[in-house]
């Protein structure tokens, strides 16, 4: 890579998780804030669900087309305009909020910071090329950055939901919209030609071609759609258990005061990070394969011990603790996904992420849509058979992804 040995640990470690750090402040941040601003701008819970998952569907759409287009052109072609886009809608929405403008402006930002996150993975595949540990490391190390965006953002999300004032929240996605821009500009980022780009002498048009074949191709993998199943059910397990959290939350608003709001609001994703952490121990031992069906094992009785505890009407702590159980395993078993996509694929290293990227954004849209619809069928109390329900659709994915032939 260009710029000398002396730049890569600030690339590899800083830049790349910045970048994606953003994606959860953008996502997560809206939920905690979404009952309470449904309410005053007289929102069903259909549309306040709308409002949440239509982010998660921008990010898929993002992948579809910022995935293929970063293993053609420097990922500084896809970045800048995307920390543009985010900037400025930010801005929009601290000073207009109503239906429309914030189904739009969730797209919009849904599809900037998807593109940006995509931008990180392709940035840490770049640097870690031929060597494989590393690269499975560099994004154990990216989840760490995603549960702490997380865990920031939910922070974020219960204390203006707290203080009643949403515009906190988009405040502060503008204002690190702005410096994230400032410091992409600075340091000149993403200027290298990616892998599929370096095809001397064959001409742009051709090498599209040639693109689209080897991604149709990736795409017919028998493995590759189980896995696909599998990220899709990981995606409605973690959304749906964060919007479930909120709903307890919002039941309990008035017994709880904004220090309890926060800390509960951050158990999953202080999870997340204790998971990445032990997906980086673990995989000084064992192979990413075999940690992956064995975290496949645990997750369901995460979520079978979240949705007890809910149906059981338990204090919220008591429900939010086994998040944190639930969380850790999500945190271990997430970056596994990634790096098993992008080892399948090196050379079409961004599409591969970003179709793991766009396979956990389906579940990220229809878990917390799901959670709502049931919720108003059966009560708060059953906020936790959707996360039971995608966990086990994970599980049954995951016993063929390895058993499966290319």
């Amino acid at each position: 890579m260009t710029g000398g040995a002396d730049h890569r640990p600030r690339l590899a470690t800083a830049v790349p998780g910045l970048l994606v750090f953003f994606n959860p402040l953008t996502q997560l941040a809206y939920i905690p804030i979404s009952v309470g601003l449904g309410r005053s701008l007289d929102l069903s819970a259909a549309q306040i669900g709308i409002t949440i998952g239509v982010h998660s569907v921008a990010t898929a759409a993002a992948g579809v087309f910022a995935g293929p287009l970063l293993d053609l052109v420097p990922v500084r072609r896809i970045l800048v305009p995307g920390m543009v886009v985010n900037t400025v809608v930010s801005v929009l929405l601290c000073l207009y909020q109503n239906y429309a403008v914030l189904t739009v402006g969730r797209l919009l930002t849904g599809l900037a910071s998807g593109a940006i996150a995509l931008c990180g993975q392709a940035l840490v595949a770049d640097l870690t090329v031929g060597d494989p540990k590393a690269r499975d490391r560099g994004y154990s190390l990216l989840q760490t950055f995603v549960s702490m965006g997380a865990a920031s953002a939910l922070a974020l999300g219960a204390f203006a939901a707290a203080l009643d004032r949403p515009v906190v929240v988009f405040a502060v996605g503008a204002v690190y919209a702005s410096i994230l821009l400032g410091v992409v500009v600075i340091a000149r980022l993403g200027r290298e030609r990616p892998p599929a780009a370096h095809a001397p002498g064959v001409p742009f048009r051709q090498r599209i071609r040639l693109t689209g074949s080897a991604i149709r191709a990736m795409l017919r993998e028998r493995r590759r759609q189980w896995l696909i199943l599998s990220s899709i059910g990981i995606g409605m397990t973690m959304q749906g258990s964060h919007f479930g959290v909120s709903v307890l939350l919002d039941r309990l608003s008035d017994d709880l005061s904004t220090l309890a709001r926060v800390g509960i609001s951050i158990l999953i994703p202080c999870g997340v990070f204790t998971g990445s952490f032990i997906n980086r121990l673990s995989l000084k031992r064992i192979t990413r394969e075999l940690l992956f069906t064995r975290l496949y094992l645990v997750i369901p009785l995460a979520a079978s011990a979240y949705a007890a505890v809910a149906l059981a009407g338990l204090d919220v702590a008591v429900v939010a603790l086994t998040l944190v159980l639930l969380g850790t395993c999500l945190g271990a078993l997430m970056p596994l996904s990634v790096a098993i996509s992008v080892h399948w694929n090196p050379e079409l290293r961004a599409t591969a992420a970003a179709t793991e990227s766009l396979s956990r954004s389906v579940g990220q849209t229809t878990g917390p849509i799901a959670v709502g619809a049931l919720v108003a069928l059966a009560g708060v109390g059953t906020v936790g058979v959707v996360v039971v329900v995608a966990t086990v659709l994970g599980f049954a994915a995951s016993r063929n992804i390895f058993s499966t032939s290319t």
